[in-house]
């Protein structure tokens, strides 16, 4: 098992990515603190971890109120005692319109969504890891993160700036032999609202599981090694 004795929180574990990363790194061996807002879905994802002999908890939590960061943290360390792992999972596209068109209230959860969540997440866990001289945190982004793409401003503007932070961590935060990645990803099957893809197009694009795959390697690189940027497309479509 290449996680063993490692705690890993991830974020956005009630679906998508997140919900795979879960399942993948608690089969490799590492105790998954599964955070979501959805209730019910992460108790049957903690349920199944279970019934394949691995270990998880859900700590119900809304990325965007960093109260409940706080606690998230908090809890993982009274029940564990260490946080070797954070992988922010949470995003969202809200919606597809004209810049003009985007309220004061879409801009700010866009923002608070894709960015704020990561930030609070990072602030909250990082003391832990300084004291433990370890630590991997990933921050799923998008390629909408290095490429400006038209009517999705505010998720490009976010995930610009979520870029900007992930470099200034891993700077920051590589004396203390924690490690910052930010994976780059092109379409995934997932939760793609807005988009209303054919079936036939969904099939073409990375799948969640695929995803918790790069996110593993991240986490198992050999001691030598660092990625900073991992930017992960579909074979046959070109975002």
């Amino acid at each position: 098992m290449k996680l063993k004795g490692r705690v890993a929180i991830i974020t956005g574990a009630s679906s998508g990515v997140g919900y795979s990363a879960a399942r993948l790194f608690a089969r490799e061996g590492a105790t998954v603190v599964a955070a979501a807002r959805r209730r019910d879905r992460l108790e049957h994802l903690v349920s199944e971890i279970a019934a394949e002999g691995h270990q998880g908890f859900s700590i119900p939590t809304d990325v965007t109120d960093s109260s409940q960061v706080q606690h998230l943290a908090e809890k993982t360390l009274s029940l564990l005692g260490q946080i070797d792992i954070l992988i922010n999972c949470v995003g969202g596209m809200m919606k597809i319109s004209a810049i003009e068109t985007f309220s004061d209230a879409e801009w700010r959860r866009v923002i608070d969504t894709n960015l704020s969540g990561a930030f609070y997440m990072a602030r909250a866990v990082v003391p832990a890891m300084k004291r433990q001289n370890s630590g991997t945190i990933i921050n799923l982004g998008s390629r909408v993160g290095k490429m400006g793409v038209a009517n999705i401003g505010p998720l490009c503007a976010a995930q610009f700036a979520l870029a900007g932070l992930s470099q200034s961590m891993a700077q920051e935060l590589r004396p203390h032999n924690i490690f910052v990645t930010t994976v780059y990803a092109g379409l995934i099957n997932a939760d793609i609202h807005p988009l209303n893809p054919a079936e036939a197009f969904r099939r073409q694009l990375i799948t969640t599981d695929d995803v918790a795959q790069s996110l593993l390697w991240v986490c198992t690189l050999p001691p030598s090694l660092r990625v900073d940027e991992l930017p992960i497309m579909p074979r046959q479509v070109d975002f």
